[in-house]
């Protein structure tokens, strides 16, 4: 529980215990004295709580996510003979916690599938549920194929009573034995793409269901905190910074991806490597010539000009206190000033900046996803749930 613990330690962090309940092995001993067992899970408690299965070798390793079988279906067979079938709990939100074994991060969400797989929200790994347990839940794992073994082999059933371990958590004493809690993020967002709930470190990610990036969503919270200050008489050149500095990250938050996930030579990473968007048309250019997305796609040459003048004028804002050079003048195209003039900013030009950066971050997103495609099954589900709705809106009229 080495991810729990120190997680916690960190006062930004909240510890969410586990959702209770009772899991239960049922063991029957037939005439032959061959014996067999069954699992069985309840939950009285007023919370939220909700949980997936899986199959374990005895040694406690995880082989499988199962997909649930319904009233009547039998439970599908294991890849591994000789597999046991464990559920695993949510915490009491709701909310499952995962681990990659990859890069090591931490996350949580709204689900743990079994007919699709889930990707690391940070490093984009695609693996099956059950291949991004948390350390507690590994442990957890270990313990109740013991628990199995140990039932069956004595011919008696066993009973783990989570919300009695939940009660002694806190307590002055080791951490019970079956017991496993999760750790809140600092960012929690809804996918746009298939509505799932991600809980995660940082603000730019993958959603962990379907594998869509939240770059435009955030960019576009940031766009929307910009366009109120400038409405609300914010200085235009600070919302300009706030703007270009915006744009800047999103974007290079997928221009990273690219470079990381794309086979190219050291020559051609090296292009964007390492660099910011200050230069839009020689990021632009870049971006088109490795990985065939225009940034400028739908942008009238008027529409690229402001945008490389706007993207120039930041730099004068953030480093020459909006004095005008001759550096900016011959790199920028304005020659509606003159060396050492003050530039005086308007709220008109936030707005349309505001715009293009945001239709920016879109096509890069839209290129990105042509190249590394969300996972189709999630996104049907919530396209349906989405039709559903809207019928069902439509017949209430």
């Amino acid at each position: 529980m080495a991810d729990i613990k120190e997680a916690v330690m960190n006062k930004d962090f909240r510890e969410i215990g586990h959702c209770g309940g009772k899991l239960r092995v049922d063991v029957e001993t037939g005439d032959d004295d061959s014996r067999a067992y069954s699992l069985g899970y309840s939950h009285s408690s007023a919370g939220p709580a909700a949980f997936f299965m899986i199959y374990a070798i005895p040694q406690g390793i995880p082989v499988a996510t199962i997909s649930t079988p319904g009233l009547g279906q039998e439970m599908p067979p294991p890849p591994v003979p000789g597999s046991f079938p464990l559920i695993i709990a949510s915490d009491s939100e709701g909310r499952f916690g995962h681990r990659c074994e990859s890069c090591g991060e931490y996350w949580r969400s709204s689900g743990a599938p079994s007919a699709w797989p889930l990707t690391c929200p940070y490093c984009g790994l695609r693996a099956p549920t059950h291949a991004f347990l948390t350390l507690g839940q590994r442990a957890y794992v270990s313990e109740f194929c013991e628990l199995i073994e140990s039932a069956v082999n004595a011919g008696e059933s066993a009973t783990i009573d989570m919300d009695a371990l939940a009660d002694k958590v806190g307590e002055d004493t080791e951490r019970p034995r079956f017991y496993y809690s999760e750790v809140s993020q600092q960012n929690q967002f809804i996918c746009g793409a298939c509505g799932a709930w991600n809980d995660v470190l940082g603000r730019y990610a993958y959603c962990s269901s379907c594998g869509t990036r939240n770059d435009v969503a955030e960019l576009v919270l940031a766009i929307a905190r910009i366009r109120e200050q400038v409405n609300g008489g914010g200085a235009p050149d600070e919302c300009v910074k706030g703007a270009v500095s915006a744009f800047d990250t999103a974007a290079k938050k997928i221009a990273d991806e690219l470079i990381r996930l794309v086979p190219m030579t050291t020559a051609r990473r090296n292009r964007l490597k390492d660099k910011r968007f200050h230069d839009i048309r020689a990021r632009a250019t870049d971006i088109n010539e490795l990985f065939g997305i225009d940034v400028f796609d739908g942008f009238q040459q008027d529409d690229i000009d402001f945008t490389a003048m706007m993207f120039h004028r930041r730099h004068i804002y953030e480093h020459g206190g909006g004095e005008v050079d001759k550096k900016y003048i011959e790199e920028s195209g304005d020659i509606s000033v003159r060396p050492k003039q003050t530039l005086r900013e308007t709220k008109e030009n936030v707005h349309r900046l505001a715009g293009l950066v945001t239709k920016m971050v879109r096509t890069l997103h839209k290129g990105f996803h042509d190249i590394f495609p969300a996972h189709p099954t999630p996104l049907k589900i919530e396209a349906e749930k989405q039709a559903l709705m809207k019928s069902r809106q439509l017949g209430y009229r």
